[in-house]
């Protein structure tokens, strides 16, 4: 109040500079007479107050209305604040703990804590569903590397030479039947570790499981049973190499079931039985 009084009379006497020539400006001069200056001052008097009294009526005029507009500051600021800033009743501030719902539910006591422990499921039941959930996740990748491997395998099965038709040249051994020799046994194949023999045969026809490359002592059409083979098989010769005697090299396909076969066996060497 006193800040818009001052800025009120300051306005006024900013108006009006000094108040000496106010005297002067209320009124033209009255004509010099005989009487002299002390009739001249006696009638610029009223005048003079007349006018200071406007100048003061200005001045406090001024300051009511400074006041006014300082005291309509606050509230035309919370006018405008409402206005343009939302409601605190319509903002929906996210209460701290559980919602309305569980808190109605905790009771008079007010153990929202306490209630959604006992909505939870136990802790056994949710280590039950942890290792559900992961022998799940193992088995889905369990499934999908054996997916992989057989999408694999069934690419190097097509990419791989086609197996030979099995055939006998029904050529006698120049041996009795049941004569048993000492022989060393190996393996050889198509595919596999030191695969690559996929063609013909020194005796004819394409290498098929069953057949055997043997030294020169057991001639083509020769058929032998290898004592302690598990598979029970008669095995022929039909194709030949540089083998000393004596010698029978069993063909596979895939010479990993090569490999897999002579550990049964036993060995490289063997007993062999002259089948015709």
């Amino acid at each position: 109040m006193l800040a818009g009084t001052a800025t009120a009379v300051s306005v006024a006497l900013l108006n009006d500079r000094r108040l000496s020539p106010a005297f002067a400006q209320a009124a033209p001069a009255p004509p010099r007479t005989s009487l002299g200056s002390a009739a001249v001052t006696t009638a610029a008097l009223p005048v003079a107050r007349m006018f200071i009294t406007r100048r003061i009526l200005f001045a406090v005029m001024l300051a009511m209305g400074g006041i006014a507009i300082a005291a309509s500051i606050p509230a035309f600021t919370a006018f405008a604040t409402n206005l343009w800033l939302p409601s605190s009743s319509t903002q929906t501030a996210a209460a701290p703990g559980p919602s309305s719902e569980l808190r109605a539910a905790a009771g008079v006591a007010g153990n929202w804590e306490r209630t959604i422990a006992s909505a939870s499921a136990p802790i056994e039941a949710l280590g039950a569903l942890a290792i559900a959930g992961a022998h799940e996740r193992d088995y889905q990748e369990l499934v999908g590397a054996l997916n992989q491997l057989a999408q694999e395998q069934k690419a190097r099965a097509a990419a791989a030479p086609p197996r030979g038709t099995a055939f006998s040249r029904n050529a006698a051994s120049g041996y009795a039947a049941g004569t048993v020799l000492n022989a060393r046994i190996t393996i050889y194949g198509c595919v596999g570790p030191g695969g690559g023999f996929c063609g013909g045969m020194a005796g004819g026809g394409r290498v098929f499981e069953g057949a055997a490359a043997c030294s020169y002592d057991l001639p083509f059409g020769t058929k032998v049973r290898i004592h302690g083979d598990p598979t029970g098989r008669v095995y022929e010769c039909l194709d030949r190499g540089a083998l000393p005697a004596t010698w029978v090299d069993v063909y596979f396909y895939n010479t990993s079931d090569g490999i897999a076969w002579q550990s049964l066996v036993g060995g490289t060497i063997a007993k062999i039985e002259i089948v015709n």
